[in-house]
């Protein structure tokens, strides 16, 4: 299943450790670009570019932040829990795990009512 995504280009988007990096530490908590840049041991630029293809894919989401003195700024948060790739006689499959939120939850738990 490949769930409506390119596996090339999915495989493209995480082939780098900053992208990785960027995945696995926004998972618990969304970042900002000095943060993930910080994390990651390289240049805002580059964190720029890889928030851009990790976002063509779907795989992480811009939030704002609203700090004390009423500024806010654009926070990063991975979309996915995890992604498998399954070698088929097909070819490729790539499944993904999403993450959901409390209000996607508190629904689901209503649905199962």
């Amino acid at each position: 299943m490949n769930d409506g995504h390119d596996v090339a280009a999915l495989a493209g988007a995480i082939e780098d450790d900053c992208s990785r990096t960027i995945l696995v530490v926004t998972q618990e908590e969304a970042l900002s670009v000095s943060e993930l840049a910080d994390a990651c041991g390289v240049s805002e630029p580059t964190v720029y570019r890889r928030l851009e293809t990790l976002r063509e894919q779907e795989l992480i989401e811009e939030r704002t932040r609203i700090d004390a003195e009423g500024h806010h700024y654009g926070i990063y948060a991975a979309t996915v829990d995890r992604i498998a790739f399954e070698l088929a006689a097909e070819g490729v499959d790539v499944e993904l795990d999403r993450q959901t939120g409390m209000a996607d939850r508190f629904t689901d738990i209503v649905r199962s009512w």
